[in-house]
């Protein structure tokens, strides 16, 4: 496969969720109420990333932030929904910080620069996504959100062929499509959780394993976008 010319510097690296929290805790454009509750956050995010198979207490919250019971209990009903604030805010962080060129690069390009945010944002904030599985409402609402990426990139892949991907077609394509989505989540899983030796040998970098998983992709999407028997995978 040629070079791509989309390279590391041209994808903005990927920020520490936490980070970004307490950038907002700072940020004078914001009303005071605004700025404390991303206090409360903030501590909750650095909690969990330290510690994904717990919540932080809500005693815990309070010493570190410094502020009253009362305050917290203005913003949220109990820790539970702090919790799921921060992670649910944390899903629209993944995607809303995707760089958004990609309908204007060639199909090979288009994918690594998703790729390529997506396993730095993984390998930057790897506990928070060990932490949402512990959540079967934050589980179920990332299985309908990555369906809806497998009927979008259907969609976009039919529309570079030049003709939709239709009835049966179109659901197997989307079912290879979400395999694919499960693959990435899981090999990410697998490099960055559990450190799995042979796939951090092998990939040491986010930018490693972003080229690789983008190889894999393309190659089936090309397949399909064939549009003929032999675009379907044996």
């Amino acid at each position: 496969m040629a070079e791509s010319p989309v390279e590391a510097r041209d994808v903005p690296s990927s920020l520490r969720f936490e980070e970004m929290l307490a950038a907002k805790a700072l940020d004078r454009s914001l009303s005071k109420r605004e700025r404390t509750r991303y206090v409360f956050v903030t501590i909750a995010a650095r909690f969990l990333q330290d510690n994904p198979a717990q919540n932080p207490t809500v005693e815990y919250l309070l010493e570190q932030s410094g502020l009253a019971r009362s305050t917290f209990y203005n913003h949220f009903k109990d820790i539970e929904s702090c919790v799921f604030e921060v992670l649910n805010m944390f899903f629209e962080y993944i995607e809303g910080s995707r760089v958004s060129s990609s309908r204007h690069l060639p199909a090979y390009d288009a994918i690594l620069e998703a790729n390529l945010w997506y396993s730095r944002a993984y390998a930057s904030n790897a506990n928070l996504f060990t932490a949402i599985h512990r959540n079967a409402e934050l589980c179920k609402i990332r299985e309908q959100r990555n369906d809806q990426w497998a009927m979008k990139v259907v969609h976009v892949s039919g529309r570079r062929r030049g003709r939709e991907f239709t009835g049966a077609e179109r659901i197997e394509y989307a079912g290879t499509i979400r395999i694919l989505i499960t693959m990435t989540i899981e090999t990410l899983s697998e490099r960055y959780i559990k450190n799995d030796a042979l796939i951090s040998e092998a990939f040491p970098d986010p930018d490693d394993i972003a080229k690789k998983i983008s190889a894999i992709w393309h190659e089936v999407m090309k397949r399909y976008e064939v549009g003929t028997e032999a675009g379907r995978l044996e």
